[in-house]
């Protein structure tokens, strides 16, 4: 039984702990809790069937197979593999290949729960380290074999956390893992380098390795920069132990903790992995780094040098679009990588505060059904660009993004009296510029495994289990922790399966534990619009409270107790 304190707005359960008060992100209140014309695709099942299709060397048909050797050996004395970015991609083959649709694609399809590391003995996985720059005298982890930096910030740092994701989830892969290490000290440099009397200044477009100096192009600044490479430097901090990954860790987000509300940094997909971060660190050692105002940037779109850059809600054309990441103000364009991309950041803060379990919940809930609009089989022919391509009769592979219209971006205009006169238009930027024959693209398509290892869904239309613990890299993962959202507004009971053996069940939200000794499926009651976020722990295990943590055989289950 719970009881309330209604004159402080304060709740308690019976064992006297604080149940946790919700908190809202602002953008996230704007979205339905139920979305119109709701439709949840099975996002294991397309993860799985899109690697099956790339990684098949033998397909047949119209710029496939996708897939193909590299041996032009540019960094190791082993053979590579590429993926094309875009189906029909007019770039050669060879060595001629970006890094993020191929480790997108390893990471994207290990959620799923395919282990590239062994597919018919091929060890794809150890692939990889071809991308660090090693022959060209960069020593970093880049798009490409042979990359050179100093054009933009995110797309040299955002290969570095691919990266370290990969590893990771194979930390038997030995020579992978020390390439993350040299990646994260070669990136130090940088952080120091663009440091005075203390603090960092990312206030640039780039960072040029050969010159060692900032770079502002006189168009933009990408200040995110700080956000990505917090994140590299702590992932080395948490693997290798040396206070140097820490220290470089801080004064990235420093930055970010001093820079004001009203100055969004949000350039394209790393500030929320500095969002994540500051709830985590805040929860693991006490910081005290601004969630909420790192969160709202991740959404509002009000940021410095990108406006309109964030997260959609609303409808276009009468079809639901909430919680979409791209650019919601002018060209009204979201696309799939970024949106798998914020929820691999930002699903994983619940364990850390429980806080955002409704907020989070509920934005999940509004993406995952309007992700469905990135696909071929939801929209006619004449809504998207690349319906001639039936290379992929399943319909797994996803388009580069969805416009509301074509009157905003340059050069739609070449698919005026071929495309519908109404959207949203499934559709990319690669046929409208000539560089591909599709915008049908692996680029952003292979990490949709992102969505196939949260998201399940539950025996109650519309209330999803997402597995906080698939995104959550570097971490204690040791217990299995679940996020449900009801957005409805009465009392739902869901069945979890909880499998064979004894547990307790533990929800952070109202700090007690609501089942014990259970096994099999399990009913969950779920208050009306509101969320809770659960830890199974083997019933055989003695809980104790340590300082403001509760633990069980010294791994966390709640880090705010």
């Amino acid at each position: 039984m719970l009881f309330f304190v209604l004159s402080t707005m304060i709740c308690w359960n019976t064992s006297g702990q604080r149940i946790v008060i919700q908190q809202s992100i602002r953008l996230i209140d704007s979205m339905p809790n139920f979305p119109q014309g709701f439709k949840m695709k099975d996002w294991k099942d397309i993860a799985v069937k899109q690697d099956a299709l790339l990684y098949n060397f033998n397909a047949e048909g119209r710029f496939l197979p996708a897939i193909w050797w590299d041996s032009s050996y540019t960094n190791f004395p082993e053979r590579a593999f590429g993926l094309p970015s875009y189906i029909g991609s007019l770039r050669g083959k060879g060595s001629d290949y970006e890094s993020l649709p191929v480790m997108g694609s390893i990471i994207g399809a290990t959620l799923a729960g395919i282990d590239k590391s062994n597919v018919n003995g091929i060890d794809f996985v150890r692939t990889c380290k071809q991308f660090y720059n090693k022959k060209n005298g960069e020593g970093l982890v880049l798009n490409s074999v042979d990359r050179k930096t100093g054009n933009s910030f995110w797309y040299d740092i955002f290969p570095g956390i691919a990266f370290a994701m990969i590893v990771d989830k194979y930390p038997e892969e030995k020579k992978l893992k020390e390439i993350m290490q040299w990646n994260a000290a070669k990136w130090i440099e940088a952080i120091k380098n663009l440091s005075q009397d203390g603090y960092s200044d990312f206030n640039y477009t780039a960072y040029d390795f050969q010159t060692h100096k900032g770079i502002f192009n006189r168009k933009w600044h990408e200040p995110d920069a700080a956000a990505g490479l917090a994140w590299i430097e702590f992932a080395a901090w948490k693997s290798f132990g040396d206070s140097s990954y820490y220290k470089a860790f801080k004064s990235c987000m420093d930055f970010l903790q001093l820079r004001k509300a009203k100055e969004g940094p949000y350039y394209e997909l790393l500030m929320p992995y500095g969002a994540y971060l500051s709830v985590r660190s805040n929860a693991e050692y006490g910081t005290h780094y601004d969630e909420l105002k790192m969160l709202n940037w991740c959404f509002d779109g009000n940021n410095s040098d990108r406006d309109g850059w964030g997260v959609i809600t609303g409808k276009w054309n009468g079809r639901g679009v909430d919680g979409l990441v791209g650019q919601k103000k002018y060209e009204q364009y979201a696309f799939a990588m970024n949106t798998f991309s914020q929820a691999a950041a930002l699903v994983p803060i619940v364990k850390y505060n429980a806080a955002y379990a409704r907020t989070i919940g509920k934005w999940v809930l509004n993406m995952a059904n309007s992700c469905r609009l990135f696909y071929a089989d939801e929209h006619p022919k004449n809504r998207q660009s690349s319906s001639l391509w039936q290379g992929d009769p399943q319909h797994v592979i996803c388009y580069e993004g969805l416009r509301k219209d074509l009157d905003h971006g340059n050069n739609f205009k070449v698919f005026k009296g071929i495309l519908s006169d109404e959207g949203p238009y499934a559709i990319g930027d690669q046929v409208k510029n000539q560089t591909a024959f599709t915008d049908i693209c692996p680029y952003g398509s292979a990490w949709v495994g992102i969505l196939a290892g949260i998201i399940d869904t539950t025996n109650v239309r519309g209330i999803l289990k997402l597995n906080c613990n698939a995104t959550d890299f570097f971490s204690d993962n040791q217990f299995p922790s679940f996020l449900l959202y009801n957005p409805y507004k009465e009392r739902k009971t869901v069945a979890i399966s909880v499998g064979k053996e004894d547990i307790n069940i533990y929800d952070k939200v109202t700090k007690s534990f609501i089942k014990r000794n259970v096994h099999g499926n399990v009913p969950v009651t779920l208050q009306r619009d509101n969320a809770v976020c659960l830890v199974l722990i083997p019933a055989s295990m003695r809980t104790y409270i340590n300082g403001n943590k509760l633990k069980a055989d010294n791994h966390v289950i709640d880090y705010l107790y």
